[in-house]
């Protein structure tokens, strides 16, 4: 209702304005938040790249004060220690380099308790439809797509993932041969709001728009 009502009334670069200092509020809150909770020295679950998104019991960050691309910003939160649990990156490293996502990848194992589980998801690089590619491959003419630097595949994002150290499974997303992998997948490691198992309610208008490839990678 009170969104209607300033729809109605104030100029949109009145919104616009209100908005950016929302969301400036809201991740300068989560920065201090996470420190504290560093401070406690118990296992962490974090979601990288959050925007404005959150799951219970998980802390959420954001590019503005955490670059996952940066080993110095992991270290200035983190140290050395081994503190996060699980980590969850939905649809972010498609805006990466490939350089960027190894380096995201060491950093984050590097926090990584043993057994310690990061959940990927992006655009599945092995999907057949030529629509669902246009719109999300680099450069792509979907939301957001103009910023995509890589488009990954289940093969590719694996191999970032083991040379990080991890050991993969493939949760979710088409094979090099075009086989559809559907694995169960469980929100306590990590919540895909766009995946099969999860068939998101918003639509971008394109096939499989609200899909993901999904894999999971464990310390050991």
């Amino acid at each position: 209702m009170i969104k209607r009502i300033l729809k109605l009334f104030l100029p949109q670069f009145i919104r616009q304005w209100l908005v950016a200092i929302r969301k400036r509020i809201r991740y300068t809150v989560r920065k201090y938040i996470l420190k504290a909770e560093i401070r406690k020295s118990t296992p962490l679950k974090i979601i990288v790249g959050a925007a404005e998104t959150h799951q219970q019991g998980w802390l959420s960050t954001n590019e503005q004060w955490l670059d996952i691309t940066s080993e110095e910003q992991w270290y200035s939160f983190f140290g050395d220690q081994q503190l996060i649990s699980h980590i969850v990156a939905e649809h972010v490293f498609e805006h990466l380099t490939q350089e960027g996502a190894i380096a995201a990848l060491e950093s984050m194992r590097k926090r990584l308790v043993p057994g310690g589980k990061i959940r990927i998801a992006v655009p599945d690089g092995y999907n057949p439809k030529p629509e669902y590619i246009r719109h999300v491959g680099i450069g792509g003419i979907g939301d957001d797509a103009s910023d995509h630097k890589q488009l990954l595949n289940a093969d590719s994002l694996s191999k970032l993932m083991i040379a990080a150290g991890l050991t993969v499974q493939h949760i979710e997303g088409y094979t090099k041969d075009g086989e559809l992998i559907t694995n169960q997948w469980h929100a306590d490691d990590g919540f895909i709001r766009r995946s099969r198992q999860n068939m998101s309610k918003e639509s971008w208008n394109f096939p499989d728009a609200a899909t993901s490839l999904i894999v999971d990678g464990s310390k050991p």
